[in-house]
């Protein structure tokens, strides 16, 4: 007895997973103009106050809750792509594939960026988990600074990235095509 009913390749593509891979690339380009180009913690204006660029370093989970907890947060995000993988490989007709495709973008795109430390402005990037002097930076890259109305916990919205935006936007098409599949199995 197979678990899984299909073959991986007929269930994610090849187009599917050129996209990843091309999505992955455009988050750790912009990641690594970023961390060439601005000052660690430093915000400039793009729109007012209500668009800035600000390099910050998530060390932790989404929203950046748990902060100073890279090794716990690379090995929740592992298990978590491998998970994703295999309930996506089993489910393979539950959700929009182009949703599925965008969060795996994501999920790649920042686990990638945990195993490397940035050195800003102009140092770039080097493979390893811990910084070894002052100036250098480990934990997920994030850039996007918008000014949102105060609710929840944030005086401003925590900054993000290319990848938090593909999750983001995967996760709503995941859960509008979920809820149309449902209602349609009901009728």
């Amino acid at each position: 007895m197979n678990y899984f009913e299909k073959k991986f390749l007929e269930v994610v593509k090849l187009p599917y997973i050129a996209f990843i891979i091309s999505g992955v690339v455009v988050d750790l380009v912009t990641k690594y103009w970023v961390i060439q180009t601005y000052n660690a913690h430093d915000s400039q204006s793009v729109i007012g106050d209500f668009f800035r660029m600000t390099l910050t370093f998530n060390t932790g989970f989404v929203f950046g809750f748990f902060q100073n907890n890279p090794g716990i947060s690379l090995v929740s995000t592992g298990i978590a792509i491998i998970f994703l993988i295999l309930y996506r490989w089993k489910n393979f007709s539950l959700g929009n594939a182009w949703g599925w495709n965008l969060v795996m973008v994501g999920a790649f795109g920042n686990f990638i960026d945990k195993f490397f430390v940035k050195i800003p402005p102009g140092g770039g990037v080097r493979f390893g988990l811990r910084p070894s002097m002052p100036g250098e930076y480990i934990g997920v890259v994030d850039f996007l600074d918008f000014d949102w109305p105060d609710f929840l916990l944030f005086s401003r919205w925590p900054a993000f990235n290319v990848a938090d935006s593909c999750v983001s936007v995967g996760l709503v098409i995941l859960i509008f095509t979920m809820n149309v599949e449902e209602k349609k199995a009901k009728s």
